[in-house]
């Protein structure tokens, strides 16, 4: 028969939850993962786990999924929107300039699955000591320069959400190579439960104790999440594999571009982005893709509500 222990993982001997956090954090390269219940819930723990509050200031690039910008309202803090640029991901070029005495954190977004230009802005949040936290909801499994996503900066987010490359139906997790910052991610996921190397004790430095939520992943949601993460290099092989055939073949227009891609090796492979020179032709070249049999849409396509355009 099969043994089934208690679904909350801190109450088992032996626990799925543990083993998809070991998985991922050697699938990604990082010292430390966390698993949360969500994406979303990831994000928060990591600004919380920085102390970010009332009044702080976090850059998010104006073109990703809401709970990107949302995350920093409800950490009390204020999201400044930034530009992208034709990479679809944040523009290198204008950041320097949306830094105040006020940012505390930079979110870099790398989205649809291709890695944002992260040599540009480790440069420059490193010129001013501020944290980057990479948001890898929708590119789990890619790259930068021969480095994975969420291994860059310092924390990387992933949600393991249904509609995600890896997917536990809900999930998510939390990499990071800082001690300190994955202790203070780990007692806000957990109820201020004190995760230190000896929760009895007091506090080794200001800031180690304080009130925290509940983002604990389920082992429902931990056995998935492994079984994907062991999955994960054969799936991302697929992904790429399709892509390659598909832009290799691709006769354009002229006045027709693919996206530009900060790192090409690094890209997923889940999805090819076409720019077109005005509105209309974006809207005809949407109707003549579906009428091919070929699921399209764009940012002038108002059939569906988009969450991710600020």
């Amino acid at each position: 028969g099969i043994k089934v222990g208690n679904v909350y993982r801190y109450y088992n001997e032996a626990s799925k939850v543990l083993e998809a956090e070991q998985a991922m954090a050697k699938y990604i390269g990082t010292d430390y993962c966390l698993a949360v219940n969500s994406g979303t819930s990831a994000l928060i723990a990591s600004l919380r786990a920085m102390g970010i509050g009332s009044g702080d200031e976090v850059i998010v690039p104006g073109y990703t999924f809401f709970a990107s910008a949302a995350v920093i309202g409800t950490c009390n803090a204020v999201p400044v929107i930034a530009d992208v640029d034709d990479t679809l991901t944040l523009d290198p070029k204008g950041l320097e300039a949306m830094i105040t005495p006020r940012t505390k954190a930079i979110i870099v977004v790398h989205m649809s699955g291709l890695p944002a230009q992260m040599d540009e802005i480790m440069t420059i949040a490193g010129r001013h000591d501020i944290p980057v936290i990479e948001d890898v909801a929708q590119a789990n499994g890619g790259s930068y320069k021969g480095r994975m996503l969420g291994s860059i900066g310092a924390v990387g987010c992933f949600s393991f959400g249904a509609s995600k490359i890896l997917a536990s139906g809900e999930g998510g997790f939390i990499t990071t190579n800082d001690e300190w910052l994955y202790t203070r991610a780990q007692s806000w996921h957990d109820c201020a439960a004190c995760w230190r190397p000896n929760r009895y004790e007091a506090e080794r430095r200001e800031g180690e104790l304080f009130c925290g939520e509940n983002y604990r992943m389920s082992e429902f949601q931990g056995a998935v999440a492994l079984a994907q993460i062991q999955k994960a290099t054969l799936m991302m092989s697929g992904y790429r594999a399709a892509k390659r055939r598909i832009t290799q073949g691709l006769a354009l227009p002229d006045h027709v571009t693919l996206q530009r891609v900060s790192d090409p090796e690094g890209d997923t492979g889940t999805c090819i982005f076409m720019y077109l020179p005005d509105a209309d032709s974006a809207k005809w070249a949407i109707e003549a893709l579906r009428a091919e049999g070929v699921r399209a849409g764009g940012v002038y396509d108002n059939q569906v509500r988009d969450w991710h355009i600020y």
